[in-house]
């Protein structure tokens, strides 16, 4: 992409990934501040404060690990990098769902079920923004003659 200097700009698949999991943790402060200086009447309002963390963890945390990850980020091809990308995000989903029944023995935090449906939401998102971005910046090597941008 030409940037209005005339200059080309180009950002790493790596730090796609990781500016897309920047977007997670941003709702994930927009929450926390909205639940300390909002006041909520509206039960939809209420039941969305309660569940956006953990769409937002389950959306951030893959994209933003797998951003680490060079058999993900260096080109190995799609086959390979999707592989590795469901790994990651299966760690992070599971370590999030662990989290969760933690909570059972805790006295200041709480077990929900929807947390476990909201992180599961977040995690499909996320999956669904590397599906998006891999499309741009991973070469298919079983499709020589794609589309797909093979430089940086």
């Amino acid at each position: 992409m030409m940037s209005k200097f005339g200059f080309e700009l180009k950002m790493s698949f790596a730090v796609w990934l990781a500016a897309m999991g920047m977007l997670g943790l941003a709702l994930l402060s927009a929450t926390q501040w909205a639940r300390v200086n909002v006041a909520v009447t509206n039960s939809f309002f209420q039941f969305f404060l309660g569940v956006a963390p953990n769409v937002a963890a389950g959306y951030a945390m893959p994209l933003i690990l797998a951003s680490f990850v060079p058999k993900v980020v260096n080109k190995p091809g799609q086959d390979e990098s999707r592989r590795i990308f469901l790994l990651v995000l299966a760690f992070t989903t599971l370590g999030l769902v662990v989290w969760e029944f933690i909570q059972t023995n805790s006295r200041n935090l709480y077990f929900d079920v929807n947390d476990i449906v909201a992180t599961l939401v977040g995690a499909f998102l996320a999956f669904l923004s590397y599906l998006w971005l891999c499309r741009a910046y991973v070469p298919d090597q079983e499709n020589p003659h794609s589309q797909t941008a093979t430089s940086d």
